[in-house]
């Protein structure tokens, strides 16, 4: 397991040690830490598409050479230079990105949303791509003023409020791994099966 930080759409981050974290898998567990010992839970079953972006464990950061503009569906934009591969999987893509700063001297964060947790100010993300709209290499960044740059749309929420059936036919899936993989009792998950097929 390795110690992450996830975050969501609606900003709450949550922190802890990611079980079985695999963009190749649709789902997650992550072992709750919360050292003030306010969160009550304990262990939280994540599904990708509930998440924005997921901080890995820093490491030895590469050279940082290509300029990339993350667009995320709520309307931010994550841009910086990605060092190394961008590693495409099936539910997302993992890569190490050194965000630009507002002066855009590529040292740090320009937007506050992701802080790196390296002296480098580097991070190594793991990005699904139900997040995304899409990620693209350009020659320069935005050189507008912040207040030109547009502001965060509803598009997410309406994306996700027009496929009630495709969401419980995931939770379904994820369910049924839940349950193969011992997280979940028969009734359990026969009690959160019935309660999934009555929303249908």
């Amino acid at each position: 397991m390795s110690k992450v930080k996830v975050r969501f759409f609606d900003d709450e981050v949550l922190e802890g040690e990611a079980r079985d974290l695999d963009l190749d898998e649709p789902d997650f567990i992550l072992e709750i830490q919360d050292a003030s010992g306010l969160e009550n839970s304990e262990l939280a079953w994540i599904p990708l598409t509930a998440v924005k972006f997921v901080e890995l464990p820093e490491t030895e950061p590469e050279s940082h050479t290509k300029k990339v503009a993350i667009r995320f569906l709520d309307g931010e934009v994550l841009r910086g230079w990605v060092g190394g591969e961008v590693v495409r999987h099936r539910y997302g893509v993992a890569l190490h990105l050194h965000p630009e700063k507002p002066n855009g001297d590529g040292s740090g964060n320009g937007n506050g949303s992701a802080k790196g947790n390296g002296s480098s100010g580097s991070l190594r993300l793991a990005i699904p791509f139900s997040a995304i709209k899409a990620l693209f290499y350009v020659r320069e960044f935005d050189g507008r003023v912040e207040e030109d740059k547009g502001v965060p749309s509803e598009a997410y929420l309406a994306r996700r409020t027009m496929a009630p059936l495709l969401d419980v036919l995931e939770e379904m899936d994820m369910l049924s791994r839940l349950h193969r993989g011992g997280l979940l009792t028969d009734a359990e998950y026969q009690s959160k099966r019935a309660q999934l097929l009555e929303v249908l």
